[in-house]
């Protein structure tokens, strides 16, 4: 065993040599922090990019190599069922083959040095630790690797999974729906706060561990690289947070970022401009593990004019989104990483290489902007877009996509603030700041966490204290004004003498506030009722505020009477504080959690333990900056939903919890001196 462990290591070593010899780990510092977050120094963005790789590995190498898995098509192999989803996404969409054949000519030199240093860091980890590697025949991993990982998550976040679900289960029309990836971010201007400095809120909610579970780091080089934020594992660079100069959050749009064609077919030909044209065809072959065997999985996939084909037993549809026909989203955020003013970070935005995302941006000059950043096909506004699109003419199309100067924007408003909690471009400032640019597929819908920031700033009239900031991101009530009280209506208006089985729960809701306090003996009914009606639907939670009719009361009431049966068989009563019904749970360590889903504070827990009702926090509120920028600097307060490390081993497997539950924050600096006196760990990658 030992004899094959060598020859492993050696053979990877041996790969790393020849391809990447730039890298010199001497060159090389990560400093642990006291709550174990690793701040990184590389001489050059590679060598910083290497020990990224290497202190993230140490941390979390199983959902890096997931990532990595899925990229090279194999994690079905690594995860089963779940995994394979994965490997058809790459070879469906024809991401692998975009990538192989754009590669070279389409991303930079320096940026592809990065890259390099990057994945010779995971290898040289990996040749280092044998018996961590998950499937041994996937190693060594290669750059390209990255970018497919990357072109193919990004293309499933912005619709294209959500595409081949709805085709599935014949639900073409909930295609636009909110999912359960959302996030809250806002910025106040210097004009609006106490302390004349700009303000940023970076809250984006994922799942709070695993392959999607945002990871704390600072990257410094000589190169200019230096930075304090959130990236995924296996990302190569920070996706949300803040250099010494300015400060981004990203939250999820929903425009209409692709589209849907239902097809005329008949056998291998299919209708196009009243032409019968042949179907393309090729053959992904896969491999699916169950229990302790793998077999071959072989999947035909079509592609026609459009795109490539899903066949369901509803029919067959082309899917056509641009998030599959561009690999250069990694590069821009790595220019974003290194922007020192707004017009340089709006060159990097200008690289239109994000498929999706909202950002929000505050910088030292005073600077507050939003953007709805997207890809999105121009379309033809004289032509019907209703999915899914039966025309099956060239007319449907598209080859040009919205561009910059028409994406919804807003540069330092008059009324001093912005926010952007999922809802639509059309209400993210003051009523006075409005954008109102439009075209075919923009957002239009809006619910509870935008309605609720909305309410809240435009109570405060005049300066915002730092108070204020706080109380509005921890904000944990649905609004009584708006799209909840609407759809909900009903549940409060329950008559608790035609339904006297559960007059009792009745009554605690029309009593309850509407707020999700750990500490209130309401809001556990309203929880286990949502939660109730969102599992009969089979929807995200959010799609019950944004639906156009409101809930009926025979779904309410049976909601209700499921709530007050498992709240006397678990626990023996129906009058308990929601934190001891709903807990934030890792390893020996349980706390009662705050929050309910799609409030500002947001919690989304899933049934945990059903023999005692326990409902653990798997996502909603996770990694979370609240930052303050000015001439004299930036002034970063962090806190992640757990801690640095997945090992549970690691004292910093759970040591975020605690203040993460008071919502409380650890202060990060950028000063190397300071944080290698303070550090609790000092060494070079290897050591």
């Amino acid at each position: 065993m030992r004899a094959i462990t060598l020859v492993f290591s050696f053979s990877l070593c041996l790969f790393n040599c020849v391809c990447f010899c730039q890298i010199k780990t001497a060159n090389i510092t990560i400093a642990r922090d006291s709550f174990g977050v690793p701040h990184i120094y590389g001489h050059t963005d590679a060598e910083a990019a290497y020990g990224l790789a290497w202190a993230h590995s140490e941390d979390d190498f199983k959902s890096i190599q997931q990532n990595l898995l899925a990229a090279k098509g194999m994690l079905g192999e690594g995860m089963g069922k779940e995994g394979l989803l994965f490997d058809y996404g790459l070879k469906f969409f024809g991401i692998d083959t975009l990538v192989d054949n754009n590669y070279e000519r389409v991303l930079s030199n320096n940026f592809k040095k990065v890259l390099e240093g990057y994945i010779q860091g995971i290898n040289d980890y990996a040749a280092k630790h044998p018996e961590e590697v998950l499937l041994k025949k996937s190693l060594p991993f290669t750059t390209r690797d990255m970018i497919k990982g990357s072109t193919l998550t990004l293309t499933l976040f912005a619709g294209a999974g959500m595409a081949l679900k709805s085709i599935k289960e014949n639900h073409i029309e909930l295609l636009h729906q909110p999912n359960e990836v959302g996030s809250n971010s806002m910025a106040i201007a210097p004009l609006r706060t106490d302390d004349g400095k700009a303000w940023l809120l970076v809250n984006s909610h994922q799942p709070i561990e695993g392959r999607f579970a945002w990871y704390e780091a600072h990257i410094k080089s000589d190169e200019g690289w230096d930075i304090i934020g959130g990236l995924f594992p296996g990302g190569t660079t920070i996706f949300v947070g803040s250099n010494k100069n300015l400060g981004w959050a990203h939250t999820t749009n929903y425009h209409t970022f692709g589209d849907i064609y239902k097809l005329k077919h008949k056998g291998n030909k299919y209708l196009y401009d009243g032409e019968w044209k042949i179907f393309q065809t090729k053959t992904a072959h896969l491999k699916l593990k169950l229990g302790g065997i793998k077999i071959g999985v072989a999947k035909k996939i079509r592609s026609c004019e459009y795109g490539p084909v899903f066949q369901s037993s509803h029919g067959w549809y082309a899917v056509r989104f641009p998030g599959a026909m561009d690999l250069r989203a990694t590069e821009q955020w790595f220019r974003m990483n290194k922007a020192n003013n707004f017009k340089e970070f709006e060159t990097a935005l200008k690289m239109e290489a994000i498929p999706l995302f909202n950002i929000m941006y505050a910088d030292v000059d005073g600077n507050i902007f939003y953007q709805s950043g997207c890809q999105v096909p121009l379309r033809d506004s004289t032509l019907n877009w209703h999915l899914p699109i039966t025309a099956n003419t060239s007319n449907y199309k598209w080859n040009r996509l919205v561009p910059y100067e028409r994406k919804p924007r807003l540069l330092n408003p008059t009324c001093g603030y912005l926010y952007s909690c999922n809802q639509t471009p059309y209400a993210v400032s003051g009523k006075d700041c409005a954008w109102k640019e439009s075209w075919v597929g923009i957002q239009q819908f809006n619910y509870n966490r935008g309605e609720r920031f909305g309410e809240l700033l435009a109570e405060v009239k005049d300066k915002f204290s730092w108070t204020d900031f706080l109380r509005i991101k921890f904000d944990k009530s649905y609004s009584k004004n708006a799209s909840y009280a609407r759809n909900f209506k009903t549940a409060f208006e329950l008559d608790e003498k035609k339904y006297i089985d559960i007059a009792d729960v009745i009554r605690k809701l029309k009593t309850w506030n509407c707020t999700g306090d750990a500490e209130n003996k309401n809001a556990a009914v309203a929880m286990i009722m949502q939660e109730r009606l969102q599992k009969k639907w089979k929807v995200p939670f959010a799609f019950l505020m944004i639906k156009k009719e409101p809930l009926h009361e025979n779904d309410l009431v049976s909601a209700l009477r499921y709530t007050k049966k498992f709240m006397l068989d678990k626990y023996g009563t129906v009058d308990l504080p929601l934190g001891d019904v709903q807990r934030m749970i890792r390893g020996k360590v349980s706390l009662p959690a705050s929050g309910l889903r799609e409030v500002p504070r947001a919690a989304d827990p899933k049934l945990f333990d059903k023999t005692n009702g326990i409902w653990r926090v798997t996502g909603g509120d996770g990694y979370i900056q609240m930052n303050k920028y000015s001439k004299s600097g930036v002034e970063i307060n962090s806190v992640n939903a757990y801690g640095a490390s997945a090992h549970t081993e690691s004292k910093h497997y759970t040591d975020q919890m605690e203040m993460f539950r008071r919502e409380q924050f650890k202060t990060m600096t950028f000063n190397w001196q300071q944080i290698i006196r303070k550090a609790e760990r000092v060494y070079k990658p290897g050591e």
